[in-house]
């Protein structure tokens, strides 16, 4: 169950990182139009995504 949530947030990091340019709405959500703050959105939620994988294929 951990692995799906870690995979979820890793796609979602993925779609922040890809897909904000053409989908405002995604920075809307996020308060800010700036593609900094998107990139790093993107690779916070990335990131704790890879953590949280990680840390369930070593409890496996």
């Amino acid at each position: 169950m951990l692995g799906l949530i870690g995979l979820a947030v890793v796609i979602l990091g993925l779609l922040i990182l890809i897909l904000g340019n053409s989908a405002p709405l995604i920075r809307l959500y996020f308060g800010d139009k700036s593609v900094i703050t998107q990139i790093i959105w993107g690779s916070v939620l990335f990131i704790i995504g890879a953590v949280i994988l990680t840390y369930n294929a070593i409890n496996m």
